[in-house]
């Protein structure tokens, strides 16, 4: 049971802004395999503040403007990680073309034109899809893209191989993974009692998640945090846009 707070601790101090007050909090390899089925509990909670907020400003101001707002909100809870992601990917994608070391491109504290540039218009799509969909209403929608966004994880990334000390390959490297995919099927059981259409959301998210992060290994010859950050937000704007289509 501490094993899995610890993880939880983790989750939620390293994967959001939330803070988290824990003293001597314990890390290791059993941390690290538990934060993967954890992950998509954190999606839970920070689309549960972005829901509750929305409901609290649409009291305040007009529901398009609340919407819009909190869906900044959303982004900024996770730090724009991802978003900064996003552009580290872009860049090292083009810097490639001219023979430069991609991974080093990506770990170059400042950015290129394209890539901010990418990073910028991506950025309009993500608030403009998740303003949308709360100004619809369609919670449900974004509750559950915000789960599987990030259960796409413990379920694809046993596929990619990752550097020897990265956080992902010590969580793959003790057994118990296939009995932690199992209970993560408690996420999908939830998803199906909230809303319709849930499982052809779920084949999709899965879908575009292995492709994206599978172009992207194939681009690089390795795959690591800034590619999933990449694959992540992508697959939750197609997500998003494909459950609008679908509800409307």
């Amino acid at each position: 049971m501490k094993a899995i707070l610890n993880a939880f601790f983790f989750a939620l101090s390293y994967f959001s802004i939330i803070p988290v007050f824990v003293k001597d909090m314990e890390i290791n390899n059993q941390t690290y395999k538990y934060t993967l089925i954890l992950l998509p509990l954190v999606g839970a909670i920070l689309a549960s503040i972005v829901i509750c907020l929305n409901l609290l400003l649409n009291e305040f101001f007009h529901p398009l403007y609340s919407s819009f707002v909190v869906a900044i909100v959303y982004l900024a809870l996770y730090g724009f990680i991802h978003t900064e992601a996003i552009i580290d990917v872009v860049d090292a994608w083009f810097a490639s073309y001219s023979g430069k070391d991609a991974y080093k491109i990506m770990k170059e504290s400042t950015i290129g034109a394209i890539g901010a540039l990418y990073g910028f218009a991506f950025f309009l799509l993500k608030v403009g899809i998740i303003t949308y969909v709360l100004y619809e209403k369609q919670y449900a929608l974004f509750f559950i893209v915000c789960i599987f966004s990030r259960l796409n994880l413990i379920y694809l990334l046993g596929y990619f191989k990752f550097s020897k000390d990265s956080f992902l390959s010590l969580a793959f490297e003790h057994g118990g993974i296939f009995k932690l995919k199992i209970i993560a099927l408690i996420y999908v059981i939830i998803a199906f009692i909230l809303a319709q259409n849930v499982f052809i959301l779920f084949v999709i998210s899965l879908l575009s998640f292995y492709f994206i992060l599978k172009v992207l290994d194939n681009k690089f010859g390795f795959v690591n945090g800034d590619c999933l950050g990449f694959t992540l937000e992508h697959t939750e704007l197609v997500l998003l846009n494909i459950g609008l289509l679908l509800i409307l």
